[in-house]
């Protein structure tokens, strides 16, 4: 997806406000500001938002020495979720649809999203939950997801946030319950980039005890495919099955010739009317396609 204006402002404004309260350097906090509002005000042709995003990392790391730092926000909301994963789970696979049920709180958790807010705090996860109760996965999508399911012999799960990866692996272990032959790859960063998960994060949460982990190679808040090691990129040919969470994957692989579910919230003006849904709503999207 190409770069949307809201976007713009949007990451400025956020990035801006994480930087100010930790950069104490009035010069250099100043020249980040104004190198930050050239680049936003005149992007590269063809960009979107991850890579935009990328490039206000890389000019905090020119200017500060390393990129914008969200390790205190990472290990809050991962050791927050990960303290009531087993409760969530088991109240998941208590209902009456468990599948369902783990894709409401997915798509909810896609809210702890640094990038878009810049104020989250451990209260953001009880906004998490009353959205996840008010969510409705989309019937056809879910049914098709399921059927998908029942043949499928491996899932890709390309990854977001922290906090937000628990739940994902939570869903994971509602879809090993269901369907034991499905063998599932969990895709990360290939290294720090706001508060997107990691392979360090995913040894933190212990992904692995039930997905195979790895990293795609890119410092990239999505998954460009242009930028993806050749291992990374070898994943989506060879899955049977595809998530996609998060709006920075979204707006990476929307439209680049792949069958993917898509889980998300529409946090965006421009994301919201692209699908034809409410902002804030969650969203379970299928686009149909494949490339080999």
């Amino acid at each position: 997806m190409t770069l949307d204006e809201e976007c713009k402002g949007c990451l400025f404004n956020s990035q801006m406000k994480k930087v100010e309260r930790s950069a104490p350097d009035e010069k250099k906090l100043a020249l980040f500001k104004s190198r930050v509002a050239a680049l936003c005000a005149n992007p590269p042709e063809h960009y979107c938002a991850p890579l935009l995003m990328r490039d206000i990392d890389g000019i905090h790391r020119d200017i500060f020495g390393t990129g914008i730092d969200y390790s205190k926000e990472k290990l809050m909301f991962n050791s927050a979720v990960l303290g009531m994963e087993d409760e969530l789970f088991e109240l998941i696979k208590s209902s009456s649809d468990p599948l369902a049920q783990a894709i409401k709180y997915a798509a909810a958790a896609n809210y702890i999203d640094f990038a878009k807010l810049s104020d989250l705090n451990e209260g953001s996860i009880a906004i998490v939950k009353e959205a996840a109760a008010k969510a409705a996965p989309d019937p056809a999508t879910l049914s098709l997801f399921k059927e998908r399911l029942k043949a499928a012999k491996t899932l890709l799960f390309v990854h977001d946030n922290c906090g937000e990866v628990v739940f994902d692996k939570i869903l994971i272990r509602v879809i090993k319950a269901a369907y034991p032959a499905v063998n599932v790859v969990s895709l990360v960063r290939g290294g720090e980039i706001i508060n997107d998960a990691t392979r360090v994060d995913a040894d933190f949460i212990r992904l692995g005890e039930y997905a195979t982990v790895f990293d795609s190679g890119e410092v990239i808040p999505g998954t460009y495919l242009k930028e993806l090691s050749p291992q990374a990129l070898s994943l989506f040919s060879s899955a049977d099955v595809i998530i996609s969470k998060g709006l920075g994957n979204l707006e990476t692989l929307y439209g680049e010739g792949y069958d993917i579910f898509y889980i998300f919230m529409c946090k965006c003006e421009h994301i919201a009317r692209r699908f034809c849904l409410p902002q804030w709503s969650t969203a379970f999207v299928h686009e149909n396609g494949r490339k080999n």
